[in-house]
C-alpha cells in the first residue's frame, strides 16, 4: 500500500494543479423510461372501494436475487416497516396480484411500496378497479432512490387540472432522510397559480388533492415544478376523469437525485479541505453502487501549533473499501477503515457522505486517526472535515 508524505507532492506543483483542476468528467450512460436498482420506491399504492394493487419485480441479473418488499402507510413515518422477503432466480419475475391483501393481509390501505435487493432488479406496479368484468386503472413504476430528486434538485409535472372535467391528485414519497418539498403550480405561460410547502418524515408517502394541497381553487391547465430544500423524495400526480373515473399517471421528471446527469458510470472525484488544496481520483457507480473507488486523502488543513500539517502523510482512499455500498447507503455515510500497520503506521477510519447532485456527487469525509506511533502521533485524532465533488461539477 503506498502512501507518501506532502512534501513527496509539493515537489511536483504541476501535479497538484491537475488535482485542483480535476474535475473533467462524467462518462455517464443514458437512462432507460423504467430503470434497476437495488432500492426503489413504489410511490402510490392502495386497496378499497373496489380498487386493488398488482406489484411485479424482475430480476434481469445472472444470479438469485434476495428481495425484500416493505409496505409504507401513508401519511406515517415508516422507519421499521412490515414487510416480506422473496428470492428469485436470475430472470424470474415475482408476479404479487392483489398484493396489500395476499402479501400483507390487509383488506384496504393506502401508502407505497419500497423494494430493496442484493442486486439490480426492475419493479412495476399496476393500481386498478373492475367494473362488470372489465378493468381500468393506472401504473406506477418503480423509481430508483437515486433517481429521487433531492436537495438542492427539481421535477416539473404536466397535465395538472382541477375542474368539472377533472380532478388530480399529487402524490409522492420521501427516503429515508425525509424531505421537505416546495410546490409551485403554474399556468401555460409560467406564472405561478398557487404555491406550498410539503414536509414529509422517512418514508412517507403521502396523496392529496391538488386544490387542498395548494391552495388554488379550480384551475384548467397546470404544470408543477417541484423543488426539495431537504432530503429526497418521489414527487407526481394522478389525474382523474371526473365522469368514468379513469386515471392517468403524471410522472415528475427525474433527474438523478436532482441533477441533470445519470448516477451510474466513471466519475472524477475531488477531495478539498478548508484551505482550497484538494487531491482526489476516480470512483465507479455501477446498478445504483459504488463498485470503485480510488483516491489519495491529504491533512492539508490538520496544522501543528507552528501552521505546518500535523500529519505529514498521504493515504489510499478506497483500498479498504468493503463490497459496493448502495447510493442510499452512501447518503446515510459508509464507515471505511485503512490499516496501515504494514507500513509500521496506525489506523484512518474514514466516514464518506455523498449524494447525487447537478451532473455528479457532492459529500463530505471525515477521518479519524489512532494508533501512529510517536514520530508522527500528528496523524493521532480527527482530521477537518473535507468537501467532497465528483463529476463535472463547478469548483468551490
Amino acid at each position: 500500500m503506498k502512501i507518501r508524505t506532502l512534501e513527496d507532492i509539493m515537489k511536483n506543483s504541476l501535479g497538484l494543479a491537475f488535482v485542483l483542476c480535476a474535475l473533467l468528467l462524467s462518462l455517464a450512460t443514458p437512462a432507460a423510461a423504467l430503470n434497476t436498482g437495488k432500492d426503489i420506491i413504489v410511490p402510490a399504492a392502495g386497496r378499497g372501494g373496489g380498487w386493488v394493487t398488482d406489484l411485479y419485480v424482475l430480476n434481469p441479473g445472472s444470479t438469485t436475487a434476495a428481495v425484500s418488499i416493505s409496505w409504507l402507510v401513508r401519511d406515517h413515518a415508516n422507519s421499521t416497516p412490515a414487510h416480506m422477503d422473496y428470492s428469485l432466480s436470475p430472470g424470474e419475475t415475482l408476479s404479487l396480484e392483489d398484493v396489500i391483501l395476499s402479501a400483507f393481509g390487509l383488506s384496504s390501505g393506502s401508502g407505497a411500496f419500497r423494494v430493496t435487493a442484493d442486486q439490480a432488479v426492475l419493479v412495476n406496479s399496476r393500481i386498478y378497479s373492475a367494473d362488470g368484468g372489465e378493468t381500468f386503472g393506472q401504473g406506477f413504476e418503480g423509481v430508483p432512490v437515486e433517481m429521487a430528486t433531492a436537495a438542492g434538485g427539481s421535477s416539473d409535472v404536466v397535465g395538472l387540472a382541477f375542474n368539472d372535467s377533472f380532478r388530480t391528485n399529487i402524490y409522492g414519497c420521501a427516503g429515508n432522510d425525509g424531505a421537505t418539498v416546495n410546490l409551485s403550480l403554474r399556468s401555460l405561460s409560467g406564472t405561478e397559480i398557487a404555491a406550498a410547502t410539503k414536509t414529509l418524515r422517512a418514508w412517507e408517502p403521502f396523496l392529496q388533492k391538488a386544490n387542498t394541497l395548494l391552495g388554488s381553487g379550480n384551475f384548467d391547465d397546470g404544470a408543477l415544478h417541484v423543488s426539495v430544500s431537504a432530503g429526497a423524495a418521489v414527487i407526481g400526480a394522478s389525474k382523474v376523469d371526473n365522469t368514468s373515473t379513469d386515471p392517468t399517471t403524471l410522472e415528475g421528471s427525474a433527474q438523478c437525485s436532482g441533477g441533470s446527469g445519470d448516477a451510474e458510470g466513471t466519475f472524477q472525484i475531488s477531495l478539498y479541505d478548508s484551505a482550497n488544496y484538494a487531491t482526489g481520483g476516480q470512483m465507479r457507480i455501477e446498478n445504483g453502487a459504488m463498485t470503485m473507488l480510488d483516491a489519495t486523502y491529504t491533512n492539508w488543513d490538520k496544522v501543528d501549533t507552528q501552521g505546518n500539517p500535523a500529519c505529514k502523510w498521504i493515504f489510499l482512499l478506497g483500498s479498504s473499501l468493503d463490497g459496493s455500498p448502495s447510493l442510499s447507503e452512501l447518503e446515510n455515510g459508509v464507515s471505511i477503515v485503512a490499516d496501515y500497520s504494514s507500513s509500521n503506521l496506525g489506523t484512518i477510519t474514514y466516514t464518506l457522505k455523498l449524494s447525487a447532485s447537478g451532473k455528479g456527487f457532492s459529500g463530505t469525509i471525515d477521518a479519524v486517526g489512532s494508533g501512529f506511533p510517536a514520530e508522527v502521533d500528528g496523524c493521532n485524532g480527527t482530521f477537518p472535515q473535507q468537501i467532497v465533488y465528483a463529476g463535472v461539477l463547478p469548483l468551490p
